[in-house]
């Protein structure tokens, strides 16, 4: 009979650490890779602007302030040695993407990209958008990201000229189990800090409407002038956004229903880019990898349903001890 203390143990491992392909989990290191590589980074001309027009940092960052402390600020901070630093991350990234040595690659990737955010924001200019996608990013270079898909991968075959050892392992959900459960603690701090702060008159419509409004005027865009122009429809999504982003972590506990409210957030959010210039792509690419790879059932049922072909599960659902 298991103890009360070691059943909870072995829930947690259950959760975190099922046994699994790899392959998803690499799917996910090029997706993220890619995506910041050439979608997300910001020009290297972005930065050098910020070093020539500036001697001292408006608010400098934890990250940066420790570097600076550690190091002279010229050192790295001025054009010369920010263009160095800059090509350093981009080739780690490209090494990242192919898979050649990939920890590594990752890592450096990973940390060269948190602080190139932080360099951007010690000028006074913060955002969030970013968190959780980077701290995801640096969760994979402590995975086996590279056992699929990757030179490495290619490299190893090669070397021991055998067929590919089984690559089930039991750490290569846990990344984008660390995604999720960062999403939602995202999502319910939006969610009770609207409710706390507006109460029950968030729900009017009228808030959402004067925001909308005021972000779609600035930025010129014609749907959210027009959604800021119907009290009625901005009520309907008024309890949406509150009951979505107050119960997303609901999604940790229902595997059947996380499909349904990966898509319900993710379509929230292109609503939040179209209506009102609200740019998190990094939530969107996230969204998307945890629909497909979390809860894999939904859509390798309908691939066998109406394609009519079936393929052995790439990853199993652990049993849950009692």
């Amino acid at each position: 009979m298991r103890l009360p203390v070691q059943r909870w143990i072995d829930r947690w491992n259950a959760y975190w650490f099922p046994e699994t392909s790899t392959l998803y989990l690499s799917i996910t290191r090029i997706v993220m890779v890619a995506t910041q590589l050439f979608w997300l980074s910001r020009p290297l001309r972005d930065h050098l602007i910020l070093v020539e027009k500036n001697t001292e940092f408006i608010n400098p960052q934890l990250l940066i302030s420790a570097i600076t402390t550690i190091f002279p600020r010229d050192l790295l901070f001025s054009t010369s040695g920010f263009s160095v630093f800059y090509w350093v991350v981009w080739v780690a990234g490209l090494l990242a993407l192919v898979g050649l040595f990939t920890r590594v690659s990752l890592f450096v990737f990973a940390l060269g990209t948190w602080i190139l955010i932080a360099h951007i924001y010690s000028y006074g200019d913060r955002h969030h958008t970013e968190a959780v996608f980077v701290i995801v990013l640096m969760a994979l270079a402590f995975a086996p990201s590279g056992k699929r898909l990757s030179l490495d991968a290619l490299l190893r075959r090669r070397a021991r000229k055998t067929a590919d050892e089984s690559d089930r392992v039991d750490t290569a959900m846990w990344p984008l189990k660390l995604a999720h459960v960062l999403l939602a603690m995202t999502y319910f701090s939006t969610g009770m800090t609207k409710i706390i702060f507006g109460g029950p008159q968030w729900l009017n419509g009228y808030t959402l409407q004067g925001y909308t409004f005021a972000d779609a005027v600035n930025r010129n865009i014609p749907l959210g002038i027009w959604l800021g122009q119907q009290h009625k429809l901005a009520i309907v999504l008024s309890v949406f956004t509150i009951l979505l982003e107050t119960f997303f972590f609901v999604s940790l506990f229902l595997p059947r229903v996380a499909p349904l409210i990966f898509i319900s957030a993710f379509f929230f959010q292109v609503g939040l880019l179209l209506t009102g210039g609200h740019d998190f792509y990094q939530h969107m690419v996230l969204l998307v990898l945890l629909l497909f790879f979390i809860t894999p059932d939904w859509w390798r049922t309908l691939w066998a349903k109406y394609l009519g072909r079936s393929s052995p599960p790439i990853s199993a659902r652990p049993a849950i001890p009692r």
